[in-house]
């Protein structure tokens, strides 16, 4: 989102280093982890009919339990990240059809035409 909109404005991002991207994928990282700990947790490996799989295993009340991990996997799998990914996109993309310069227009014109299908295209992949 801030690299397409500052490349577009032409207009640097404060910011925007090598530093702070790592800092930014760390955390990121270490936010995922935190998020998928509860599932490694829960995790144990069992002998069924002779094959070695991977199961969760919820303390009691066990229906509560794996209702919850459901719906925690609904909302932080799924809900959070479209959610996100669908405001971001459409607000790039009101930003720049909103976009007006002088010189160009029927070039400016096609590349926002371009760009649309693109966002449109990402919008559905994801949400299917």
């Amino acid at each position: 989102y801030l690299v397409v909109l500052a490349t577009a404005e032409s207009r640097p991002v404060a910011g925007r280093t090598y530093g702070a991207a790592r800092a930014v994928s760390l955390a990121v990282w270490a936010l995922v982890t935190v998020v998928v700990l509860p599932f490694a947790i829960f995790a144990r490996l069992d002998d069924e009919q002779g094959r070695r799989q991977c199961v969760l295993v919820f303390p009691q009340p066990e229906a509560f339990w794996w209702r919850a991990s459901r719906l925690y996997t609904l909302i932080l799998g799924f809900a959070i990240p479209v959610s996100t990914i669908c405001v971001l996109y459409t607000t790039l993309l009101c930003r720049l059809r909103a976009m007006r310069l002088d010189s160009h227009a029927k070039a400016l014109d096609r590349a926002k035409k371009r760009v649309t299908f693109l966002v449109v295209a990402i919008l559905a992949v994801c949400l299917l």
